[in-house]
């Protein structure tokens, strides 16, 4: 009898490892990825995340298509111009950590296109399929519900 209880613990305790062994961590999702879907910037979102082993990250999101700025100047566009680059786009920096067992991301903001996120931290649901990486944004910068923001590994 006791052996078999000492071997149900060692079950246990390597079970237990085995599921630490697969939680996320800064390390496992490191890496560059690519926009696959994003509700607010339309069909083929534009732009770029990338998370550094270190805790680093960098977001970079636009819609596909927005029109130049006729002046040529990024200082000088019209009232128009500008809305649509603001409506279209977003980028934030900063560093990022892995909670939860590897469940949720936080962002730790320190700058962003979007004023009112800078300083902020921001923890979203995450999870890691292959190369397809998903996070929930619960209060989106443009408003409205929560959505789901996929990317995908680049190779």
């Amino acid at each position: 009898m006791n052996r078999r209880y000492a071997l149900g613990v060692i079950a246990a305790a390597v079970t237990a490892l085995a599921g630490n062994v697969a939680a996320q961590t800064t390390k496992s999702i490191a890496g560059t990825y690519s926009p696959v879907r994003v509700e607010a910037y339309g069909d083929k979102p534009r732009g770029q995340m990338i998370l550094t082993p270190d805790g680093r990250y960098s977001i970079v999101l636009s819609r596909a298509e927005i029109a130049k700025i006729t002046s040529g100047s990024r200082t000088k566009g019209t009232a128009e111009e500008n809305q649509a680059v603001v409506h279209g786009s977003i980028a934030h920096t900063g560093r990022y950590t892995i909670d939860d067992g590897g469940k949720s991301i936080t962002f730790h903001i320190e700058t962003s296109t979007f004023p009112n996120w800078n300083g902020t931290s921001q923890k979203r649901p995450l999870s890691l399929k292959g190369d397809l990486l998903t996070y929930t944004v619960a209060t989106p910068s443009a408003g409205g519900g929560p959505n789901d923001v996929v990317w995908r590994r680049v190779k």
